[in-house]
């Protein structure tokens, strides 16, 4: 009977500092990149078109280093130019993790003629899906469903039309042609994709090229409806997303909203390791992209102490 006490107090104790019982989950880091805005073109203000190439093979080569997990370029990859494709969609082959692509305007910003091959050129059967890894489940939307860039049906013109000219008559400034919305097609199969991780617990993350919040003229058309949307499920914990290349952050309703930086305005380089825990979200910017540490509500809070998080939390002032 001593024996038999003996192993269940091992067994007990094992199980109550064990990391993995701890935390839930083991820790999991991708990594992000946005706007690489490739062409070969002479520099313009903040632009460095040309270098993005070397920073794209740079940025890889640490993703490798890390061991990410998947890595997510969240869109605008090329400024304009078809054949700049060929510069850049070869260099991913290098990455050692499996590469996720988000959609952005720039992308479709090239000749008519070819407009309707790239999602090919991606190898992308659907511009918006779903990726899992562990108990994270990464939502990607296409924010180019309702866009003047992008191919569009006449019942999605349609759509995007009558969305921007309420845009107008509120004299609301993100109705301008460089940004995109989600149309109602997309909306139902993102309810029920935020419906399904609900039921089965896991933890989302939601990127898209366009950022919804806070307020801003390079939001989505429909940036309130997502975030609403978003809003009715406990499950969602951040929305990741480029665009605007100035970077910005925002939290309401317990969801965190990282503006990452654009690659190409800089000299240097832009990209991020993000490291996900069940109870934060650690990001270590590169070059100019910013350090964050940002609490996951309803995740394992008896981690850290209270304290701890005040003094981690960032501001969620515009940037």
């Amino acid at each position: 009977m001593r024996h038999i006490l003996f192993v269940c107090t091992i067994i007990f104790s094992f199980s109550i500092t064990s990391p993995t019982r701890a935390s839930g989950q083991p820790p999991l880091t991708i990594g992000i990149l946005t706007d690489a805005q490739y062409c070969n073109c002479s520099p313009s203000g903040p632009r460095q078109y040309i270098s993005s190439p070397a920073k794209l093979d740079s940025c890889i080569a640490v993703f490798n280093e890390q061991k990410v997990s998947a890595v997510f370029h969240l869109g605008d990859l090329i400024d304009h130019r078809y054949i700049s494709y060929d510069s850049m969609l070869p260099r991913f082959k290098k990455s050692l993790a499996p590469v996720h692509f988000v959609m952005g305007n720039h992308d479709f910003m090239v000749d008519d003629l070819v407009k309707d091959s790239v999602l090919r050129k991606y190898n992308l059967p659907n511009p918006y899906y779903t990726a899992t890894i562990g108990n994270w489940k990464f939502i990607i939307l296409n924010g180019d469903d309702l866009s003047y860039q992008a191919p569009m049906d006449k019942e999605r013109k349609a759509e995007r039309d009558s969305i921007v000219l309420l845009l107008w008559q509120s004299i609301r400034c993100n109705m301008m042609p460089w940004n995109g919305g989600v149309g109602k097609s997309q909306l139902g199969w993102l309810r029920n994709e935020l419906r399904l991780a609900q039921e089965q617990h896991q933890q989302v993350i939601v990127m898209c090229h366009f950022p919804v919040y806070p307020a801003d003229c390079f939001n989505l058309y429909n940036d309130r409806q997502i975030v609403n949307l978003l809003s009715e499920y406990s499950c969602v914990k951040a929305y990741f997303n480029g665009h605007h290349h100035s970077g910005n952050y925002g939290y309401r309703n317990g969801i965190h909203f990282v503006n990452f930086k654009g690659m190409v305005d800089t000299p240097v380089n832009s990209f991020a390791l993000v490291t996900l825990r069940q109870d934060s979200i650690l990001i270590e910017g590169k070059g100019r992209e910013t350090d964050r540490r940002l609490k996951v509500e309803g995740g394992n809070l008896e981690i850290r102490s209270r304290n701890e998080w005040n003094n981690i939390m960032p501001s969620t002032t515009k940037q």
